[in-house]
């Protein structure tokens, strides 16, 4: 679809956390990235000549954290005198951090019992890497819930603590190092409101610090991110006179674009391309 549009995609790779911060690690990334986009990437060689990169016109695509991540250029390139894009298009992504959602136990995929009866000790710290890594996913022998999360894959046990703990803020906003100790990888201190608001999307477009144009599509089937979020950002977006559109859609799950039974749904499909046509309209195409 974006080649379709006139895009030329380019996938961001950046450090995932724990290893390393939220702020530290994917927002610092991807906004190194926007700046390369920019400055960098249209001076290239291309191996096709037809290909023009075009440094004034630029958006964002992103799904699930990576739609957070999108968000968070609004916010964090300006102070940076990096010029945020043009638009931004998110896919059923954090956007609420000071939401209660994140303190509370959430036990995703319908799971809860089976996992607490199958895992009663784990060691959080056994997936935990020296040093940052940028891509990870489950050996394809585990038994990986919603294509991604195996409960007996240590890396991937990491995100579903975050869940069924109710511990996702203080382990992005302070990270785990697998020199921790057990407990103390457990006890780790609540972050402030302060830091909370600091990686929130919702937060910054409240304080009056995000003007990006803005195409938000969740489903009301999302079991590991409330989709009353993404109510809330487009009020919010609303509000602040930033140019915003809004696609909620019913019994549409987490990831529900990579099943191929999504284009059979209408709404679904249609959403996905007034969200690419939302795109082309900010930057002219």
């Amino acid at each position: 679809m974006l080649l379709n549009a006139g895009f030329l995609p380019v996938s961001i790779d950046y450090r995932l956390c724990p290893e390393v911060t939220l702020p530290e690690g994917p927002m610092r990334d991807v906004c190194d990235a926007l700046a390369w986009a920019r400055d960098v990437l249209p001076d290239l060689r291309l191996q096709r000549s037809d290909v023009r990169v075009d440094r004034e016109h630029i958006v964002a695509v992103g799904w699930s954290t990576g739609g957070h991540l999108a968000l968070t250029l609004g916010f964090t390139a300006p102070p940076r005198g990096i010029r945020p894009p043009d638009a931004i298009l998110a896919f059923y992504c954090p956007l609420d951090y000071e939401d209660p959602f994140w303190g509370e136990p959430n036990f995703p995929f319908g799971k809860g019992a089976v996992l607490q009866n199958e895992l009663v000790q784990y060691d959080l710290l056994e997936g935990v890497c020296d040093k940052a890594i940028t891509a990870y996913n489950p050996p394809r022998t585990k038994r990986a819930l919603g294509g991604w999360m195996a409960p007996s894959d240590p890396r991937s046990r990491i995100a579903l603590h975050m869940n069924w703990k109710g511990h996702t803020l203080p382990i992005l906003l302070n990270g785990l190092s697998p020199r921790h100790d057990a407990q103390s990888s457990v006890d780790l201190p609540e972050p402030t409101r302060e830091q909370i608001q600091s990686v929130s999307p919702l937060a910054q477009i409240r304080h009056g610090a995000y003007t990006t144009p803005t195409f938000i599509i969740h489903g009301t089937k999302d079991d590991l991110i409330p989709w009353q979020q993404a109510v809330r950002t487009f009020e919010a977006l609303r509000q602040r006179d930033v140019t915003a559109d809004l696609r909620i859609l019913n019994r549409a799950v987490h990831l529900f674009d990579l099943y191929p039974s999504y284009a059979d749904d209408p709404q679904a499909a249609n959403a996905i391309q007034d969200g690419y046509e939302f795109l082309r309209r900010h930057v002219g195409r």
